[in-house]
């Protein structure tokens, strides 16, 4: 959520934020919390004029009464005061609804180093990592390879839970837990706290995370209670220190959690038909560190770093994207992604997700730290460490062999209990 002095003091500024965003048609918004900002304000004004007023009736009253001289005049005026103030709490309580829905829709300011760009075709290559192998073979593709290995079942996972639901066995559901303990190992080794956390949140707490009117239609909502199931790891996290105010020398604070994910993934991404990149369930290591202003894009380079680091140690190709100003999330203000290389598909992909959201979040969960006696928002990092869904079909493309096997990482191999790769013969 933005901060509504910026919008009294710089409503330029966030206009410009706005077409740089590629959401011109939301600069109208601008205007329109502006005018109604004025309204609260005076409102707010009036009732504090009423408040102090009914002060003064009661000391005048109590002076008369002391006088012995007859204050009707003054109680009658005094009993019409509170009703007027209840008319003002309600339109100022109405106004500030209002203020609130522009507030936690418009997206967060983005850091001046963000590439201009309109769609995901201006995101801007940084840098790229790893030799592309070549194969002399022709490559399967992961579900062919799963299924030939019999390594898992699509069938029965589509028919007890639909399409996008899916049963790994045997080396895969072995190589799914290798990279989620071996995910959560390296950040153990690098300082970060593991976090065993909720896997449903509250309505209100999820919008402190996540924008719900863009979200909503990508989770899922328990029917009959206020809950949803998380779509990632990131949304317990960010609101684990909701409403709480920390010490400014505790930070950073570094926090890791494995947990599934749950997304309906509908409209323009869809799920797959058959396969393990997409799904509607899936397994992931997530990143999330809370710290003070000018630390946070240091820290967003070490966390991009130790992704990197990963994926270097699983010796599988990628390039690092820097996100542009027209594909970048709302409650973003920087973001890196990882693709990594898949063969068979002769394309990157991405695998990982890393950004900045400022103190967009705080404010909407109202995380604070302190500072020499002054108390201001945190900055929230969020990263993916690893998707193992993903990684998983990446370690498929890359390590298959000839003979029809996939050898497992060297990296990977001490949590495999003692499978080399994954083949028929074992």
């Amino acid at each position: 959520m933005l901060d509504i002095t910026l919008l009294r003091t710089q409503p330029d500024v966030v206009k410009k934020n706005l077409e740089k965003r590629n959401q011109s048609d939301k600069i109208k918004w601008v205007d329109e919390l502006l005018k109604l900002d004025e309204e609260w304000r005076t409102t707010i004004q009036a009732a504090e004029t009423l408040r102090h007023e009914r002060n003064t009736i009661t000391l005048e009253i109590t002076k008369l009464s002391k006088a012995k001289k007859n204050p009707a005049d003054l109680i009658k005026k005094a009993k019409t005061i509170p009703a007027h103030i209840k008319k003002h709490e309600e339109t100022a309580a109405a106004l500030r609804e209002k203020i609130d829905h522009y507030l936690m829709r418009l997206p967060n300011m983005l850091d001046p180093s963000v590439p201009f760009g309109k769609t995901e075709k201006d995101n801007t290559v940084l840098r790229t990592w790893g030799k592309k192998q070549t194969f002399p073979f022709p490559l399967q593709s992961h579900v062919e390879l799963i299924e030939k290995l019999h390594l898992g079942d699509f069938d029965a996972g589509r028919l007890v839970a639909g399409q996008g639901f899916n049963y790994l066995t045997g080396g895969m559901a072995l190589l799914d837990h290798a990279l989620q303990r071996y995910g959560v190992d390296f950040l153990l080794q690098r300082g970060f706290t593991p976090v065993v956390p909720p896997m449903m949140l509250n309505r209100e707490t999820l919008s402190g995370a996540v924008d719900l009117s863009a979200f909503e239609d990508v989770i899922y909502k328990i029917d009959n209670e206020d809950l949803y199931l998380i779509g990632t790891a990131e949304h317990a996290l960010v609101s684990m220190m909701r409403g709480k105010t920390v010490e400014g020398k505790d930070l950073p604070l570094k926090f890791c959690a494995v947990t599934p994910c749950f997304r309906k993934e509908i409209g323009g991404h869809g799920v797959d038909m058959k396969g393990i990149f997409r799904m509607h369930q899936f397994n992931k290591v997530e990143q999330v560190v809370y710290t003070t202003p000018e630390n946070a894009l240091t820290l967003l380079d070490e966390m991009q770093a130790i992704s990197e680091a990963f994926f270097q140690s699983l010796t599988i190709p990628y390039r690092v994207l820097a996100i542009c100003s027209g594909d970048i999330g709302n409650k973003m203000a920087k973001q890196h992604d990882i693709e990594a290389w898949f063969p068979r598909q002769d394309e990157y992909r991405e695998v990982t997700s890393c950004g900045s959201c400022s103190d967009y979040q705080a404010r909407r969960l109202n995380i604070k730290y302190t500072n020499k006696g002054e108390r201001s928002f945190v900055h929230i990092l969020n990263n993916t460490m690893v998707a193992t869904s993903r990684a998983m079909v990446a370690i498929l493309e890359n390590y298959q062999q000839k003979d029809g096997s996939v050898k497992i990482p060297d990296a990977l191999q001490p949590y495999m209990h003692g499978l080399k790769k994954l083949s028929l013969t074992k």
